[in-house]
């Protein structure tokens, strides 16, 4: 059996006066799609941004490739993993190729030569995402999706073996984000890649990812293959709602609807 890529044992998270994630035990399998759902405020931005060691737990142990995250150098998880947050920083002035190469920095650091093989690792993923006719404009010029399709760009430049996306859909138009959500799983298979990516739309999530990730009010409330989460009385315990589920009429995957 193949060991998780990310281990949590007791993982919880809390401020003063709230608990925001409840003891979790998750084990994430190196190469697969995992999509985190449900309501909002239970915890899914929470837990990416633990992952992203964006915070530090509040009790628990996260490890990553067998050693805990907290022993992994800066630059040494950041040739590992991968983190787009859901609000990006701003890219004043930069055209696409700059931001691009932005993902090479782990490679080099800041005293380090960009070399050869960073242009072309640049270029490649810049060709790879389609923005080839768009490597010469600033970035804050571009369409929502086209700005997105930047930041994976720098990420698959970054040539990790994990990605972390938080919401990375929330402000795109349908066209756009089912374009990301293809290309992000294309990458994936291409290149083996695990991928954890936070998404509000079920549909989506059971169409992009292998397995689903379910929280509620901070809790685990499921965790399985797509397509047994997609059942009515699994989704109505994840949204509190009556649930259906019918057959997409040419596609035949699941969709889910309320009652």
């Amino acid at each position: 059996m193949t060991s998780p890529l990310f281990h949590l044992s007791g993982v919880r998270f809390s401020v003063p006066g709230r608990v925001i994630l409840e003891p979790l035990d998750l084990g994430l399998a190196p190469g697969r799609i995992y999509g985190l759902i449900g309501p909002n405020g239970s915890g899914k931005s929470t837990l990416v941004k633990m992952l992203a060691r964006q915070l530090q737990p509040s009790g628990g142990s996260i490890s990553f490739d067998g050693k805990p995250l907290a022993d992994w150098s800066d630059k040494s998880f950041a040739r590992r993993v991968a983190y787009m947050p859901q609000f990006t920083p701003a890219a004043d002035g930069m055209n696409v190729r700059e931001l691009v190469s932005l993902g090479r920095f782990p490679w080099h650091g800041t005293l380090g030569r960009f070399t050869a093989q960073d242009g072309e690792k640049v270029e490649a993923a810049i060709e790879r995402t389609g923005l080839g006719p768009f490597a010469d404009r600033l970035v804050d010029t571009l369409s929502g999706g086209e700005r997105q399709r930047v930041w994976l760009a720098l990420m698959l430049a970054q040539d990790t073996s994990c990605i972390l996306l938080d919401e990375p859909t929330s402000a795109l138009d349908i066209a756009h984000e089912s374009e990301v959500l293809s290309l992000v799983r294309e990458v994936s298979r291409e290149r083996g890649v695990t991928v954890v990516v936070v998404l509000h739309d079920i549909n989506l999530a059971a169409r992009t990812c292998d397995d689903i990730i379910a929280l509620r009010a901070g809790k685990l409330v499921a965790h399985g293959p797509a397509s047994e989460i997609m059942a009515p009385e699994i989704l109505g315990g994840i949204y509190g709602l009556p649930m259906g589920v019918l057959s997409h009429p040419t596609r035949g995957e699941p969709i889910a609807y309320v009652l």
